[in-house]
């Protein structure tokens, strides 16, 4: 399976005070780096350059879990929490797993395809967090996992209009579905299964703007945060999990734009593929079907067959837009490659 990353660099371990939806944690989270630099992991197992795994910590009394490293699972292509009631050594009921990123990341969509824990009390997540207490959420509640929570926090205080819930219209709990969080110092976007959910815009609104680590975990409420939000969590009587497929950071891009050239060109649309490519927003099997629609489009226009180069442009665009293959392409990459295709036809037509 692929994996792609970025190289690791010095860490130097620090407690520090963070949030998660508004409740303290406290967490031996790193001072590491920034990097511009994304990756995809696939999670054939534990990658010590990439992830670090919380472990020997608990946090405040809203939380009814403490963290332990082996609770970070790895089996068949897939990285799994588990939520059971091993002992801890925080006085803790239960015990569970989180995991972050070693380095920082700026600005850029961060993606993951999960499949939740279901019970109420529970929390599965997905989120940015840095330092300062800049922060991005997913999460869904196990009370109702056809609900997605989004939120934000800057500088750990909850940003105007940060909370949304956002119907599913499917229970996460029963298969993998894609979740991803598109940050720009302009506005932070959520995506379902590649379909833009809910936007917040920066006008006039204060937004997360420190480099963050990329982090996932999953725990029962506790305290306040039982009574108020998540609901009182009974263990079952054996472990429960929450899935994660893949966790994949594409940094924007400098250049990101939709504005077309004035004469829309194969050229130009190649180097926007490359560009793609480069930056991991187009990967997997679907780079070599575009790659080929591009190389066929050429070949008949060059030949003057302007009706056949159409026609590859639009499986150009049927390959885009392929359900299957939408983990393999950002939004942003979608939009823009579209675009440009589209206006090709178009000047082709005319």
């Amino acid at each position: 399976m692929l994996k792609t990353i970025s190289k690791g660099v010095s860490i130097f371990l620090m407690v520090v005070t963070f949030y998660i939806g508004g409740i303290p944690l406290y967490s031996s989270i790193t001072s590491a780096e920034e990097t511009s630099i994304g990756f995809e992991d696939h999670f054939d197992s534990f990658d010590p350059t990439l992830w670090f795994r919380s472990d020997g910590w608990a946090n405040g009394a809203d939380f009814g879990v403490g963290w332990v490293r082996d609770h970070v699972e790895f089996a068949e292509g897939k990285m799994m929490l588990r939520l059971d009631d091993a002992p801890n050594n925080n006085n803790k009921p239960y015990t569970s797993g989180e995991f972050y990123t070693l380095e920082k990341y700026s600005y850029g969509r961060i993606e993951g395809r999960i499949k939740v824990a279901k019970g109420v009390g529970l929390v599965t997540s997905l989120f940015t967090y840095s330092q300062n207490g800049d922060e991005i959420d997913i999460e869904i509640l196990g009370k109702d996992t056809t609900k997605l929570e989004t939120n934000f926090f800057v500088g750990g205080i909850r940003g105007i209009n940060a909370h949304a819930i956002i119907d599913l219209g499917f229970d996460a709990s029963e298969d993998y579905h894609n979740y991803a969080i598109e940050w720009s110092a302009n506005n932070i976007k959520w995506f379902v299964d590649g379909e833009l959910v809910r936007t917040v815009n920066g006008d006039g609104i204060k937004l997360p703007s420190e480099p963050s680590h990329i982090m996932a975990n999953l725990w029962s409420g506790a305290g306040a945060a039982a009574r108020t939000w998540t609901g009182e969590f009974v263990y079952p009587g054996s472990p429960v999990r929450a899935y994660y497929d893949y966790i994949k950071f594409t940094p924007e891009r400098e250049d990101d734009s939709t504005t077309l050239p004035s004469t829309p060109s194969l050229t130009y649309l190649k180097e926007l593929l490359d560009n793609y490519m480069a930056t991991g927003e187009v990967n997997g099997p679907l780079t070599k079907q575009l790659i080929n629609s591009i190389k066929q489009a050429e070949h008949q226009y060059e030949k003057g067959h302007k009706d056949q180069a159409i026609k590859s442009m639009e499986d150009f665009i049927k390959h885009i837009n392929n359900q299957g293959l939408q983990k393999h392409i950002s939004s942003n990459a979608k939009l823009v490659l579209i675009e440009n295709a589209e206006a090709l036809i178009q000047l082709w037509l005319n």
